[in-house]
């Protein structure tokens, strides 16, 4: 499943959301539905206030990430919109969801209480910017023209720790893990990529989307499955 449709389809069940909105005031007594409503409509402070406790709440338990994202799914689209000419929409989409897992990971609520969905989606349109900016340059420039980025270079791990997780789960191998960062994080071509694992563009583009495929299937356990159209779950 794509992660845009994932992110459609993405409700928290009724239990764990139970449990969130006990721990967080802004939160208590409201339905996911009634929150998702708030922020279309609600006044700033109280949209702060939401998007606050989400982000404790995800920095706590990772797994909630998906309602978050769910939650600034409007704000991603329209920042994704303004590199269409250069980014494809499933890719930017990846792109956006790491380096907005990067901000809530990172957010200290305490101190950045106010316009939180700017601040956690302003990391996201960087990063957009650099994967357009990059893939100009594949276009405009020979493969031995591109200066690929350095693989021993420090990179954010926040962005890791999901993956690794991920692994442990046994939901993707550290080879696949290894070319989402090297790709997606670190900003490695994909070409480039797939020649350290003895593989062609794309056959390595093929690998790397099966291996996300897996990852949002682990990371975002409460959407629902969609059907192929014979009664069975679509892979």
């Amino acid at each position: 499943m794509h992660l845009e449709s994932a992110l459609e389809r993405e409700t928290p069940s009724r239990h764990r959301w139970g449990g969130w909105t006990r721990r967080e005031p802004a939160l208590a007594g409201r339905s996911y539905a009634g929150i998702r409503a708030e922020l279309r409509a609600g006044g700033q402070q109280r949209k702060d206030d939401i998007l606050g406790a989400l982000v404790r709440i995800t920095q706590d338990d990772p797994t909630a990430f998906g309602v978050i994202a769910a939650c600034l799914l409007p704000g991603l689209r329209q920042r994704i919109a303004r590199y269409a000419e250069c980014l494809d929409r499933q890719e930017a989409f990846a792109v956006a969801m790491l380096a907005l897992y990067e901000a809530v990971a990172g957010y200290d609520t305490c101190t950045r209480r106010h316009f939180v969905a700017g601040r956690l989606l302003a990391p996201v349109e960087r990063r957009l910017r650099q994967a357009a900016r990059r893939q100009r340059t594949w276009i405009l420039q020979p493969d031995d023209a591109i200066e690929v980025a350095d693989p021993q270079a420090v990179v954010d791990l926040s962005a890791g720790s999901i993956l690794e997780s991920a692994i442990h789960a046994e939901a993707i191998t550290v080879g696949e893990a290894q070319l989402i960062v090297d790709t997606r994080v670190v900003g490695t071509p994909l070409r480039e990529a797939g020649r350290r694992l003895g593989l062609g563009y794309e056959a390595a583009k093929k690998r790397r989307q099966r291996a996300e495929a897996r990852w949002v299937a682990w990371w975002l356990p409460d959407r629902p499955v969609a059907s192929d159209g014979d009664g069975r779950g679509a892979a």
